[in-house]
């Protein structure tokens, strides 16, 4: 965040956790946010809630009795962590974990059932203001704040709330207009995630071909009509509806039951879609269509939202600048040198990942995006197809995770400051670009003088001060690199089982969890990561011709830079080992 965004802000030294707090809030729910800094699909609560909903969907034989273990070992690793658990069932939480045989699942059922009824979402809320309060006041222990406000960001959102609306709400109340002068401002800014139910009502442009069944929508607690009636054109301020076009027709979802206003236009375009989607088995050849952009009526307060397209999940990550996007591509073509069986599942794969990208809906996109993960990766053993996925998919999340990671860390720094930044930089006397730079400066005891420099410089970023101190400790030694990057192993493994069996789940259940949408942005992050390194292998210099070299080069590398890991733990860095130990090279 560049200096001048905090005009709102006043200069006192005791607001340095609260600016912490709302820097890290608005990194966990930024679309572009690195997966590594975002918040988690789940925190203990909505692990113990998936783990009872597992269990329900096993007792109907919906799924494997082995799914459990996974959801059980990462519950149990969850609550170790967490301090809220801790703050609301005290030592008792020893006796809730443990489960013994996995194969009794009345006993682990009842456990997780009362274990539930302590750590409810809107207890655990209430316990995380709680605690946020406190320690923002003492104005210490971030690394207690931001671990706060992950799991905090993940109950809201499994509570209901939006991603965008809290982006929004965080935006808002933060960084625009509204003077922060002291940490009561916490009080209003908990009040707007109040897990209130509102009542909403919604107005879509919609294509008149839906005046057909117009009779049917009133199933859907909507209407269909031509003219809208004077208490809504009145609320109409910026003129939005009054632009209709002349073969446009208005749909309106009316009683919409939601936490904010943009998850209500998410459940109208439920709504609107379960309609065109009747319509359409009945009637082949055209699709009814709507706009994007809708409004939305608090119809309590008659606050009014004109809100457009939500980024779909789909969307979210860096993409290239245009010019640069067209090198790539033309790279490609000439450059792509796969045999023609490799190449034929690698135009599988991007056909799937383009089709995940056009639909509108998340259960399709997930579908579409594991299709593409088993295209590419089955077929090279006897083992499962999960855990061919896992095996292969693994080594290309691990390799460069550290680089990505460092990477992202740089260009927030320049971002802040990018004169001060490359100044600094080029003081450090080895490495041979700014990456190699920053870490040799984070890691290194020779670069101490020049830490300290920096963070003097950040006292107007304290969440970026703060990750350069984590930094420092998570690849000051050795065995902390090893730790890190385990750390890591042990959560894309847990995701991507959890993406598997969400599939099943929709597949065999017509189920579709409440953090699908959080797999769908982390699966489409694994496939692009995995067809850019496939591209990478390929074009540049020509190291594999197949995607089974792809996947036995990728295997190589991983196992050897985690040997080298193994290998130092006990060592200490210095300006001969870091690259290996950061870089693997």
């Amino acid at each position: 965040m560049k200096l001048e965004r905090l005009e709102n802000w006043k200069d006192d030294a005791g607001l340095d956790c609260l600016l912490f707090f709302a820097l890290r809030m608005r990194e966990l729910v930024f679309d572009y946010t690195l997966d590594t800094f975002k918040y988690p699909a789940l925190n203990s609560t909505g692990s113990c809630k998936e783990a009872l909903k597992l269990i329900k969907q096993i007792e109907s034989k919906n799924i494997t009795s082995k799914s459990l273990e996974p959801v059980i070992s990462e519950l149990q690793w969850k609550i170790k962590k967490d301090i809220v658990v801790k703050h609301l069932v005290g030592d008792d939480i020893k006796y809730y974990l443990n489960f013994g045989d996995l194969n009794n699942l009345k006993d682990i059922k009842l456990k997780l059932e009362l274990l539930f009824n302590k750590i409810k979402p809107e207890k655990y809320c209430r316990a995380t203001e709680i605690l946020l309060k406190e320690l923002i006041i003492e104005n210490k222990q971030k690394n207690k704040i931001s671990n706060l406000c992950s799991n905090y960001v993940s109950s809201l959102i499994n509570s209901g709330f939006s991603q965008s609306y809290l982006y929004l709400a965080t935006n808002i109340h933060f960084f625009s207009k509204n003077k922060i002068e002291n940490n009561q401002t916490l009080k209003t800014y908990f009040e707007l995630f109040d897990r209130n139910f509102e009542s909403y009502q919604v107005v879509i442009k919609c294509s008149d071909l839906l005046k057909e069944i117009k009779e049917s929508s009133y199933a859907f607690n909507s209407q269909i009509t031509n003219k809208l009636p004077d208490d809504i054109m009145k609320l109409d301020s910026k003129n939005y509806l009054k632009s209709k076009r002349r073969n446009e027709l208005f749909f309106i979802a009316n009683n919409v039951k939601a936490l904010d206003p943009v998850t209500a236009k998410l459940e109208a375009e439920r709504r609107i879609n379960k309609l065109s989607k009747l319509f359409v088995f009945y009637h082949h050849k055209q699709h009814p269509t709507w706009e994007s952009k809708s409004l939305v009526i608090n119809e309590s307060s008659k606050n009014v939202f004109l809100l457009d397209e939500k980024v779909s999940p789909m969307s979210k990550g860096r993409d290239l600048k245009p010019k640069k996007a067209a090198i790539k591509l033309n790279n490609l073509i000439k450059g792509l040198s796969l045999h023609s069986e490799s190449f034929a599942k690698y135009d599988r794969a991007i056909d799937l990942h383009g089709l995940s990208i056009e639909n509108k809906y998340i259960e399709n996109q997930l579908l579409q995006n594991w299709i593409a993960f088993e295209t590419l990766l089955v077929g090279y053993s006897s083992k499962s197809k999960i855990e061919q996925v896992l095996d292969h998919l693994i080594p290309f999340l691990k390799h460069e995770y550290l680089l990505r990671t460092i990477d992202e860390f740089s260009r927030d720094l320049m971002r802040f400051d990018r004169a001060f930044f490359s100044s600094e930089i080029k003081k450090i006397s080895i490495g041979d670009n700014v990456k190699e730079k920053i870490v040799a400066l984070i890691t290194l005891d020779n670069y101490k003088v020049n830490r300290i420099n920096i963070y003097k410089h950040l006292d107007k970023s304290p969440l970026l001060k703060w990750r350069l101190s984590k930094f420092h400790t998570f690849f000051g030694t050795p065995k902390a690199i090893k730790e890190f990057v385990d750390v890591h192993e042990l959560k894309i493994r847990w995701q991507i089982k959890r993406m598997y069996r969400t599939r099943n789940l929709i597949v065999h259940a017509g189920i579709i969890p409440d953090y699908t949408e959080t797999l769908v942005e982390n699966s489409h992050t694994y496939l692009d990561l995995l067809l850019s390194t496939i591209n990478d292998l390929s074009i540049n210099g020509n190291i594999i011709y197949s995607i089974e070299q792809a996947i036995e080069e990728l295997s190589i590398r991983v196992r050897k830079h985690d040997r080298y890991l193994k290998e130092l733990e006990d060592k200490t860095i210095d300006e001969n080992n870091y690259k290996k130990l950061i870089f693997g090279y």
